[in-house]
């Protein structure tokens, strides 16, 4: 674990310290995250709908792993968001999860997940002049709306909260005979829920990614990330590390995401795949 973000961390700051002077890059569009909000898959970017931009995505994750004490996981997400602009520089988001007939052992269970309300404010540009990334602030409100927590489908009792600081730049990489332009995404932050008892559980949280356009009008994307988290004790959930990769299609109006993640010291649970797969609609 602490090797593969310190390879993370390593890859970005080589990133930024090659980040052209003079030239203006910049992507045609960042899609929404998993969890709404513009970004990567898991990775939040500073980057923000313009003000009265809709975006409105379906997507479709499924994890296949084992628990050392109850057996077989597979757990099929369906996930529905709408990311708004509300300013040049703030974006709202809301998402509602749904289990489709997720397997713990032999128990199966069906059901709507916790609602989540995110609002994303950009508090500085990134500058190719000064070489220096942007940043912003990422707040997302859980809420108790369903599930069932002895299934894992449910983790509150009344609330949840998590607080991001996010940090994003594009670069002009130079190559021999060539220049690649590519993302550089950083957030990092803490998730904090009530249990129902005296005192809060938190969780730490540190994702890391990069972005590369495949072709020359940036429409089909490579997305690397590394994630982590940190002391997140759920049922179907631990704490892990994690390398995520994947491809993105995006036009005008549509988005189009597929990829892989891969988690580990995520004990009792036993290492596991996660495919992703979703899009959304601009308006």
């Amino acid at each position: 674990m602490r090797r593969l973000f310190l390879l993370g961390i390593i890859t970005i700051t080589i990133g930024f310290t090659q980040l052209a002077l003079s030239q203006e890059t910049a992507f045609n569009r960042v899609s929404s995250t998993l969890s709404g909000g513009s970004g990567l898959f898991t990775t939040q970017s500073i980057n923000t709908l313009a003000p009265g931009r809709l975006e409105v995505g379906l997507g479709l994750s499924y994890e296949d792993g084992n628990h050392k004490t109850l057996g077989d996981l597979t757990i099929p997400k369906l996930s529905s968001t709408v990311t708004v602009g509300l300013s040049p520089n703030i974006e709202a988001s809301a998402q509602i999860p749904y289990f489709l007939n997720l397997k713990v052992g032999n128990d199966t269970e069906s059901s709507i997940g916790e609602i989540n309300l995110s609002v994303k404010w950009r508090l500085m540009e990134a500058s190719t002049d000064l070489n220096f990334p942007g940043f912003a602030f990422h707040l997302t409100a859980f809420l108790p709306t369903g599930g069932d927590k002895s299934k894992g489908t449910a983790k509150l009792e009344s609330w949840g909260a998590q607080l991001l600081l996010v940090s994003s730049a594009e670069a002009e990489v130079g190559l021999p005979d060539m220049h690649v332009l590519v993302g550089f995404y950083a957030d990092g932050g803490v998730y904090i829920q009530d249990t129902g008892e005296t005192t809060e559980d938190n969780t730490g949280i540190l994702d890391l990614g990069i972005l590369v356009p495949l072709s020359e009008a940036k429409e089909i994307q490579l997305i690397i990330e590394a994630n982590a988290r940190v002391k997140q004790e759920l049922l179907l959930e631990r704490q892990y590390a994690a390398l995520m990769g994947g491809i993105r299609y995006i036009k005008r109006h549509i988005a189009l995401n597929a990829g892989w993640q891969h988690r580990i010291n995520q004990s009792p649970l036993e290492d596991s795949d996660r495919l992703i797969f979703y899009g959304s609609y601009f308006f």
